[in-house]
């Protein structure tokens, strides 16, 4: 079954690029996750603010720790002291 071959070689690679992006740029990953939440918010009024805040509790949290230090370290701000 060719047809199945050629979307699994495309989901993992979707899959692929996605992690490549989550780790090089989680702050622009995260952006993009809350403005998903807000647009579906918007297009179903049945996800309440609640259910939106939620989610983006979880990202906020579950993405770092996915990502691993590198991407911590990406986000968090810099000491002043290790300019110096």
């Amino acid at each position: 079954m060719p047809v199945f071959d050629y979307l699994n070689d495309i989901t993992l690679r979707a899959y692929v690029r996605l992690q490549v992006f989550a780790t090089t740029e989680p702050v622009r990953l995260r952006a993009a996750l809350t403005s998903t939440v807000m647009i579906l918010a918007f297009a179903f009024p049945s996800i309440t603010a609640g259910v939106a805040e939620r989610i983006g509790y979880v990202g906020a949290a579950v993405l770092p720790i996915l990502m691993g230090e590198s991407a911590r370290s990406k986000v968090s701000p810099s000491d002043p002291s290790d300019e110096e």
